[in-house]
């Protein structure tokens, strides 16, 4: 990637020329190889919705909240609280993902690998037990409507705006502590919710960042933080650009004339709108709320802490980046270009 080397960002502020467009244009086409081999595998294996088990059967979710270390294209390693999937799920990127039938009782089963205590929630469904340092509690609920949930930490309702970023103790931070929940149609038709939109395939996309100051001390029971939360790095799925281009689950992968569902979650402090090349989607759901009033859109705000659901039908052959709108999202603190960069290849 000699290419992204020769673009660095002074002072974390973005540079905004006229060749910036052109400039993604030519990452999609020099990361080709890799994002061409990426989406054979991908296509091989479809990402396709489907039954996620009969009505009734009850489901399991096992989850680790651990710190790992991320490291980004300026050369820092930063770290990061994460959930790990230890059984009944599987993962997206290095997040973890889960899915279950409307309706079904859900059991999620925690385990606190932290130094410091956390309360799981799946946001605007039900909150979890306080887990202390070293302990494993569980909880669970009725699955809700069908849609796209996330599991976090308990800050209130979904579409709050809190994110995960702020602490589940007074002022402490759970950056990086998240994942996605799929909630399929009792019908176990392969549309969004019964009586909602169809699709051929889809991807789950889940937004998330970090103040490297937080996270730094973010394991630490005795630390304290001082000054705003002001976010320079950006994570998609867990991963970034160049990474995003080489995973099967971020990478969207289509064949042309495909509907493509795909889940947009937003976990972390930064309001994201998201802008897709070479498309326009249809908005099916806000919050897992139909959307019925907006009309094809190429930009889509996602807030921090909220969901949004798009169907893009893919109606031309190529490679197409994917990516915030917000500049800063798109770089690893203020190094360019890095962070939540994506790309659509349709064949």
């Amino acid at each position: 990637m000699a290419l992204c080397q020769n673009f660095t960002m002074k002072n974390s502020e973005p540079s905004f020329s006229p060749s910036r467009r052109t400039l993604l244009g030519i990452l999609a086409g020099g990361a080709g190889l890799t994002a061409s081999a990426t989406a054979k595998r991908a296509l091989a294996v479809p990402r396709l919705g489907g039954k996620s088990g009969a009505k009734g059967a009850p489901a399991t979710w096992v989850l680790d909240a651990v710190e790992t270390a991320n490291s980004f294209g300026d050369g820092a390693t930063i770290p990061f609280f994460e959930y790990q999937a230890l059984g009944g799920g599987q993962t997206r990127g290095s997040l973890p993902y889960a899915e279950a039938t409307e309706g079904v009782t859900m059991t999620i089963t925690v385990t606190n690998s932290l130094s410091v205590s956390i309360r799981p929630a799946v946001i605007g469904v039900a909150r979890g037990p306080w887990i202390r340092a070293g302990q494993t509690d569980s909880f669970t609920f009725a699955m809700p409507p069908a849609g796209t949930w996330l599991i976090s930490t308990a800050q209130g309702s979904q579409g709050s705006g809190a994110g995960s970023r702020q602490g589940t103790v007074a002022g402490r931070p759970t950056t990086g502590l998240g994942g996605t929940l799929v909630s399929r149609p009792a019908s176990g038709n392969q549309v969004l919710y019964d009586g909602g939109p169809s699709y051929d395939r889809e991807y789950v996309v889940l937004f998330d960042d970090a103040d490297d100051r937080w996270n730094a001390i973010q394991n630490d029971p005795r630390a304290k933080l001082a000054g705003p939360y002001e976010p320079n790095y950006f994570r998609v799925n867990g991963l970034t650009f160049p990474g995003t281009f080489g995973d099967m689950d971020t990478l969207i992968s289509a064949m042309v004339g495909e509907r493509v569902l795909i889940r947009m979650g937003n976990l972390g402090g930064v309001r994201q709108s998201v802008h897709m090349h070479g498309f326009h989607s249809d908005v099916a759901a806000r919050n897992n709320v139909p959307e019925v009033h907006l009309g094809p859109k190429d930009t889509i705000p996602v807030p921090s802490g909220t969901t949004t659901d798009i169907i893009t039908t893919v109606n031309q052959q190529g490679m197409f980046p994917f990516h915030p709108h917000d500049a800063t999202a798109i770089t690893a603190n203020g190094t360019y270009p890095f962070g939540q960069l994506m790309l659509v290849v349709v064949n």
